[in-house]
């Protein structure tokens, strides 16, 4: 009886101890999101970017395709969000924002512009979900040797994400199409070449000019063709090129 009553006090105990653990995590966190977290003004981050990408971040010939008003935080400057624009162009995904400056820095201290980029290929991963705690609508950005990125969608842009994410993935699809038509065709034309090459015989040839035709000698025909001696007739099928294995 005395030690099912201590199992059970203990239990209580552990019980108490989660959950009081459980709540002061929490209120770190709220107490961190209220009393640290700093943000830039959005629209000027949205235009700081703006003018970014149009300094000379694009290359001849790339182009933007979509765009969304989008925030990001960093794992290490979790309470510092940084606001500012996705783009997807034919070439790379880039991401432009401003992130907050230090409280000891003046007012005129130029903004903190925070870059990423990653190529547009078939190797490009986007996945919507739920990012920050579930507080907010975003995408999840891998690509084999960039560090992954987490943009979320800020307020109503969230279509304008959405177009975004569908829109790359949508021309991956294409480009993998496009790659497996393309193979396809390789293969057929590899099968043809291989395939033996006959040629039926016209009036006026001969088989020296048969020969030069197809780029072979007049005794490879002779072999190819149990041909004794030079002559050949009209309508004679005469193998010009054997199969490959």
């Amino acid at each position: 009886m005395k030690e099912s009553e201590r199992l059970y006090r203990s239990f209580r105990f552990l019980k108490k101890a989660v959950i009081g653990l459980a709540i002061a995590v929490v209120a770190l966190v709220l107490f961190g999101y209220f009393f640290f977290m700093r943000h830039v003004d959005a629209p000027k981050a949205w235009n700081a970017a703006d003018r970014e990408l149009q300094g000379g971040t694009l290359t001849y010939g790339e182009k933007v395709q979509r765009k969304a008003k989008v925030f990001m935080r960093r794992p290490s400057e979790y309470y510092r969000g940084a606001n500012g624009m996705l783009y997807a162009t034919n070439e790379r995904l880039i991401y432009i924002g401003v992130a907050p400056g230090s409280k000891f820095e003046s007012e005129d201290a130029p903004p903190v512009i925070v870059t990423q980029e990653f190529p547009n290929d078939t190797l490009l991963s986007m996945r919507p979900g739920r990012l920050y705690f579930l507080t907010a609508h975003g995408v999840r950005v891998s690509h084999p040797g960039v560090p992954p990125g987490e943009f979320a969608a800020v307020g109503t842009q969230v279509p304008a994400l959405d177009s975004l994410v569908d829109y790359v993935n949508a021309v991956h699809e294409n480009q993998r199409k496009d790659a497996a038509a393309e193979r396809k065709l390789l293969a057929a034309v590899d099968a043809l070449i291989k395939e033996p090459l006959y040629y039926k015989v016209k009036r006026g040839d001969a088989l020296f000019s048969i020969a030069r035709k197809f780029d072979t000698t007049p005794d490879q025909l002779r072999q190819w063709n149990q041909l004794e001696g030079d002559r050949v007739k009209i309508g004679q099928r005469l193998l010009v090129k054997p199969g490959k294995k």
